[in-house]
């Protein structure tokens, strides 16, 4: 995780089913007795400033009802600050804890109102925490894709209390990315002079992907350092610590019968209100050959004609975008330019990235 300067630069469609809603990350999480309990310990450091009152314990509780969740947190990582919820907003105490076997951990604070920010999975080994001397410090920290893991995705929430002794609050965590899922894709020329004709070479990767994102959602989610501008994978695959998070290629050709290829991509949001050089529309690009000839299939991820959403346009943090892609006839020649609904067609929905497990940490 690091502090950055924010930068920004990039018929007859038919949705085949409707779209679902996709919960917001500050969406209250529910335990189930089933749940796995995982647990934290730290030491406050001795020379962290706390401000005056009684100090105050507080709980941590991270669970999960299947094993993404206990690989996520076990072990890793959990950063919690708290701050002064006034004017100021000055940080009352930090901690670094580490997941283990139990519930519960104890932490320093004091009481009265405070604002808690908790992230699990921080990209950086250690905070400068010194240098983090108000809420407003946090929220100017950005983290950044190119150091994503997907399998051990960076989580982060925040909440308002008013604490006391021996409090007990419940704050949900979410991802700050979110999965563009091609579920299956075939090819349906039968209208055209090449009937039989087949995607060869094929693969699938973003662009337009969003490298920074606040740490703590700010609800705009404008497109911050994007990567892969024009039109090819190539910049991320270089800067990313997990390049098969952007780009993924298909085991086989793509033909009528309908295949189903797992292929899992990731990225930040991007909440873009139009299309371009500066605020450019983050896609999903099939590319493939057809006789001989490279083609290139850009899709707009949740917009106009390719739309999944009631609720929203273009990608909010911690949803799933679900593609089943039916390919109609060639495609363009540059990946820059928006393929239309007359020549692919998607079903398409929008559910949240983690439906199960759910989690819930308890202070």
């Amino acid at each position: 995780m690091r502090n950055f300067t924010k930068h920004t630069s990039s018929k007859k469609g038919r949705i085949l089913s409707s779209s679902t809603f996709c919960r917001s990350a500050n969406a209250l999480l529910i335990l189930i007795p089933a749940f796995i309990f995982l647990s934290c310990s730290a030491e406050v450091p001795d020379a962290l400033p706390l401000s005056e009152g009684k100090q105050w314990k507080l709980k941590l509780h991270i669970s999960s009802e299947s094993g993404w969740q206990d690989r996520n947190i076990r072990g890793k990582a959990v950063d919690v600050f708290i701050f002064n919820d006034d004017g100021l907003r000055r940080i009352d105490s930090y901690q670094r804890l580490t997941a283990g076997n139990e519930p519960y951990i104890d932490a320093a604070s004091r009481k009265g109102k405070k604002i808690v920010t908790a992230i699990v999975n921080p990209q950086e080994k250690d905070y400068e925490w010194n240098s983090i001397s108000s809420f407003e410090s946090v929220a100017g920290i950005y983290t950044d894709l190119r150091l994503e893991d997907p399998e051990f995705p960076l989580m982060s929430g925040v909440i308002h209390i008013t604490a006391t002794d021996d409090g007990s609050f419940n704050m949900p965590v979410s991802p700050a990315m979110s999965e563009v899922y091609v579920r299956s894709i075939k090819c349906d020329f039968s209208d055209r002079p090449y009937p039989d004709a087949r995607l060869e070479n094929a693969s699938a990767y973003l662009t337009n992907i969003n490298s920074l994102v606040t740490l703590v959602p700010d609800g705009i989610n404008t497109p911050s350092a994007p990567m892969n501008t024009d039109g090819y994978p190539t910049e991320s695959m270089k800067r990313m610590e997990h390049p098969e998070m952007v780009y993924a290629e298909f085991n086989e050709d793509i033909g009528t019968e309908a295949i189903y290829p797992e292929i899992r991509l990731y990225c930040y949001p991007n909440g873009s209100e139009e299309d371009t050089e500066g605020t450019p529309f983050t896609r999903l690009v099939i590319a493939g050959d057809i006789k001989g000839r490279r083609y290139y299939y850009p899709l707009n991820i949740n917009r106009g004609e390719f739309g999944m959403s009631a609720w929203h346009s273009g990608i909010e943090r911690n949803c799933r975008y679900i593609f089943d892609i039916t390919i109609r006839q060639t495609g363009v020649t540059d990946p820059c330019i928006p393929v239309s609904g007359e020549t692919v067609t998607i079903n398409g929905t929008v559910e949240p990235w983690y439906q199960r497990p759910e989690t819930e940490i308890e202070f």
